[in-house]
């Protein structure tokens, strides 16, 4: 009894909120008039969510098991360990795992268009700290300089080539690209001379600053501001079946990236515990300003990603017959945060209405 007036509650709150919202001219939800019609609230499907948990972690889930939120919202978490990017989408698809979060957005975006049915339906980093790096001695005054050298990464990291393209610079003729087994080699190359610069993921920022053969140029976020680091998907039979579970999952996480924006150094040793590694490993960054957290799907970061990927010629022939706004559902991120407000925006006011006004510039049509 107690569960369903909390429901209720719950769905008059949003009711409210979204009559407001209307009244001022806010956003509301994913729709033009910025409802979220068609989400009707309820208990969680299932309660058990399998989640990808590859090496730079996921501080938000790490701080819901913590703090309890994931027990609060009626789910529990199960870690399923995966290494390697592709092998967690293929996970995806073949029921190892329910969610990904941690697989950026250019291979999401690759295997929609190669006929994946994945739905994205919240972040985890906007931008995470991604260094373009190399030798100490080699010079850098900006990505016109990867032009005519070699390039230790693949070509379908838009966050580099995108801007390229805006410069009116063909990436793909005008540098070449070394693609590299795993992101470790990328290192040995440029140490090697293989490559002149390369580029890697977020969890290798430690390795990179304490190689004294190295130096890191920029970061791919001053490059291409919120570019979409990495986005949470799922497949999309298993999203359209589990919805309150999805709302659950994203409740929990929306409310430890509140706690993560007022709790930083506890978040850093939870994830350092989380991963086993030392602290100086995760501070490398998590400490960093270019490592920017962010729940919502970020829909307009990812169309453009989508964009500049077929630009490029990056996606599938098949792209051409996709609308990738079928693949971007913003109506649970919305309801979730709009629960949360309802329920915990005392506790961190400020977050809560940021989190309001970036879903209105970023999630909209």
């Amino acid at each position: 009894m107690k569960r369903l007036l909390k429901l209720i509650s719950i769905a008059l709150c949003i009711a409210l909120m979204t009559a407001m919202a209307a009244c001022s001219g806010g956003a509301g939800g994913s729709s033009a008039d910025g409802s979220t019609s068609g989400f009707v609230p309820g208990e969680p499907e299932t309660d058990t969510v399998r989640l990808a948990l590859t090496p730079t972690g996921n501080a938000f889930n790490a701080i819901a098991m913590e703090q309890g939120y994931l027990e609060e919202e009626g789910i529990k978490v199960e870690y399923v360990h995966i290494e390697n990017d592709a092998e967690v989408l293929d996970a995806l698809t073949n029921g190892r795992v329910d969610v990904a979060s941690n697989q950026g957005t250019n291979l999401p975006l690759e295997r929609i268009s190669e006929g994946q049915d994945l739905t994205i339906f919240g972040g985890y980093m906007l931008t995470g700290c991604m260094p373009v790096f190399t030798k100490v001695d080699t010079p850098w005054t900006g990505i016109k300089d990867l032009v005519g050298k070699t390039m230790a990464c693949e070509p379908n990291l838009y966050c580099i080539t995108g801007p390229l393209l805006d410069m009116g610079i063909d990436p793909l003729k005008e540098v070449k690209w070394l693609p590299c087994e795993t992101q470790e080699e990328r290192i040995q190359a440029v140490k090697d001379g293989r490559a002149d610069y390369g580029l890697v993921g977020t969890y290798l920022n430690y390795a990179i600053n304490t190689d004294p053969e190295l130096k890191v140029c920029t970061y791919a976020s001053d490059i291409l501001p919120k570019y979409s680091c990495c986005r949470v998907e799922a497949a999309s039979d298993w999203v359209k079946e589990n919805p309150n579970t999805v709302k659950a999952l994203l409740k929990a996480w929306i409310r430890s990236m509140s706690y993560y924006d007022a709790h930083h150094d506890e978040a850093v040793a939870l994830m350092a515990a989380t991963l086993q590694q030392d602290e100086a490993f995760v501070r490398a960054y998590m400490d960093n300003p270019h490592f920017d957290l962010n729940i919502g799907p970020m829909k307009a970061s990812v169309v453009r990603a989508w964009d500049y990927m077929g630009r490029l010629g990056l996606l599938d022939e098949n792209a051409r017959e996709i609308d990738i706004n079928e693949h971007i559902n913003v109506e649970i991120y919305k309801a979730a945060l709009d629960e949360c407000q309802a329920e915990h925006g005392s506790e961190n006011p400020k977050f809560y209405e940021r989190m309001q006004g970036q879903f209105a510039r970023y999630n909209m049509d």
